[in-house]
């Protein structure tokens, strides 16, 4: 831009501007050190490099608070389309225990056997909700419970419908909710068509238990019947009840009620053709009921290895609210690619649909596996595959509307089954399979916090 060097007038006012000529007469000539410079630049460096490490710092940061976010919500159950109100309907049945019954059917592998984890949520859940009883068990457990105190005479058999097992001698899958019935085994040198044999079953108050699971006031028996069966209950070594158990080729339940717990309790059939026994419930007159149904070996594909009827015909006696499939660790050894992994997440999703089908009002949550370790030349590593049968589950859970909780994030993630053995006292066995009593309280404590937490989310939210 050039001006006049006149200036230039504007109104009553005289604009001067000075030249470039003058502008630079007028500045002192400066000399700089050449070392100042580099000091200067050196100074710029490292204010340059404050900065950088601050900023990585703080992005290192932001990163940690993002993973420990995503992995604090990953621990907690998870919900199809995040949709947290998946379990509302379930969540309102359990606020209304006190007027009625809610069923949990828990079904897992060995980590479950002796009422472990379920014990400790049913306590929970009944002292929470209102309930009273063990809920269903079979005639012989496969392992002892702590919920139960009962005894069978010698003659009593079990028939299982599941792994390694199973009696070729059982021409049906009948095997019901269970997937296993007991009989009365007679003897065949001493019987012919008129002989009556005599069986019992005798539940005892048990002294270990949870104090909500000792008490009950309704008996449910579980049946099917060839042949017309006399049944006695006796109380306290008195006569309660005497009657007929129909012959009916179909699962048929008995109920008994009594107006308060009894020390003791003895259950009599005498028939000449065993009935066969699905289970035995004790209840009390409302809330939560939790039945502890564990198949060990199983991976929880057995659903569609029983027969639909019998299977069918015994939920629907049961009417569950909830199913709780805790289930996974006994696959994780065979599989050796992540397609295998997918795959048996395919088979695990039909088993979901089967149980939704023969039981429409019933929600469904999954229980990943624990973490599990295997010897890999001389140190202990993490299954390979773990994590895609995690996610195979998940996806299985998710696309048929279920949801699922992590068990194995909440151990704390790969190798933490070794960590949790070097506990003292120690959580795990040195099977770095299982989980000791004290650890499945642990992870029974971690899965009822979650449980809660969203049950009080949904008190928050239910009205919006």
């Amino acid at each position: 831009m050039v001006f006049p060097k006149t200036g230039v007038h504007i109104n009553n006012v005289k604009l001067n501007f000075i030249s470039k000529e003058e502008f630079q007469k007028d500045l002192p000539i400066v000399i700089i050190d050449k070392k100042l410079v580099i000091i200067n630049q050196d100074s710029i460096n490292k204010v340059e490099k404050k900065i950088q490490d601050s900023l990585i710092r703080l992005i290192h940061i932001q990163e940690k608070r993002f993973k420990d976010s995503v992995t604090y919500y990953s621990k907690r159950i998870q919900y199809p389309n995040n949709d947290l109100s998946t379990l509302y309907p379930f969540f309102k049945k359990l606020e209304n225990a006190k007027n009625k019954k809610v069923r949990i059917m828990h079904y897992g592998d060995s980590q479950i056997e002796g009422d472990r984890i379920s014990g400790r949520l049913r306590q929970r859940l009944q002292r929470e909700f209102g309930g009273n009883g063990a809920g269903l068990f079979p005639v012989i457990p496969a392992t002892k419970k702590i919920s139960l105190n009962n005894t069978v005479s010698k003659n009593w058999v079990r028939k299982t419908g599941f792994g390694p097992y199973i009696d070729k001698t059982i021409n049906h899958k009948n095997y019901g909710a269970l997937f296993s019935f007991c009989k009365i085994k007679f003897d065949t040198l001493l019987s012919d068509s008129n002989s009556l044999f005599n069986a019992d079953i005798t539940i005892n108050i048990p002294n270990k238990s949870y104090k909500l699971c000792r008490n009950y006031k309704k008996l449910k028996l579980y049946y099917s019947a060839k042949e017309k069966v006399t049944f006695r209950l006796l109380l306290n070594d008195s006569v309660f009840h005497i009657d007929t158990l129909s012959k009916t080729n179909e699962i048929t339940l008995k109920r008994l009620d009594f107006s308060e717990t009894p020390k003791s309790m003895k259950l009599q059939f005498s028939s000449n053709k065993s009935p066969e026994i699905f289970g035995v419930s004790l209840e009390g007159e409302n809330g939560v009921i939790i039945d502890n149904i564990p198949l060990r070996g199983a991976s929880g594909t057995e659903f569609s290895k029983v027969n639909y009827n019998s299977l069918s015909q015994m939920q629907k006696l049961l009417s569950p609210d909830l199913f709780i499939l805790e289930f996974g660790g006994n696959t994780i050894p065979y599989i050796k690619s992540k397609e295998r992994a997918v795959k048996y997440g395919n088979y695990f999703k039909k088993q979901i649909l089967k149980l939704k089908r023969i039981n429409p009002n019933a929600l469904v949550l999954i229980i990943g596996p624990a973490d599990m370790a295997k010897k890999q030349k001389t140190k202990l590593i993490t299954y390979p595959l773990l994590e895609d049968v995690i996610k195979a589950l998940k996806k299985a859970a998710f696309e048929t509307n279920s949801c699922f909780w992590d068990m194995y994030l909440n151990m704390g993630g790969e190798n933490s089954i070794q960590k949790w053995v070097k506990e003292k006292p120690s959580l795990a066995a040195r099977d770095y399979i299982h989980f000791t009593n004290a650890g499945a309280r642990k992870i029974a404590d971690y899965f009822i916090e979650d449980f809660m937490i969203d049950y009080k989310n949904y008190q928050t939210h239910k009205d919006d």
